[in-house]
């Protein structure tokens, strides 16, 4: 059960960012919010990850685009570095 709530609360996490930055010009920073996002997807399971690649893969890929003229560097790092081990764990499951 505590897995599932983890898998809750990275997912929401994760929509309420992509829907934050939909068509967003100017945004305060973001450090907080993607470094927990970061950090929750980080504390999945591997099954979890494995399992929810699939549908992390687009929303992570809209959440790049949408941010791409705000992100920092390392805010851009972070985010491309869970696309590539969602990226990863899609082309292991199909």
């Amino acid at each position: 059960m505590k897995e599932y709530k983890a898998v809750f609360f990275f997912a929401a996490k994760l929509g309420a960012l992509e829907g934050y930055l939909f068509e967003r010009r100017k945004v305060e920073p973001l450090d907080n919010w993607i470094g927990n996002v970061s950090c929750m997807y980080q504390d999945l399971s591997p099954a979890s990850k494995k399992e929810l690649a699939p549908d992390i893969v687009p929303v992570l890929e809209r959440i790049l685009e949408y941010g791409k003229r705000v992100f920092n560097t390392e805010q851009r790092g972070k985010l491309e570095r869970m696309l590539q081990e969602c990226s990863a764990g899609v082309d292991k499951v199909g």
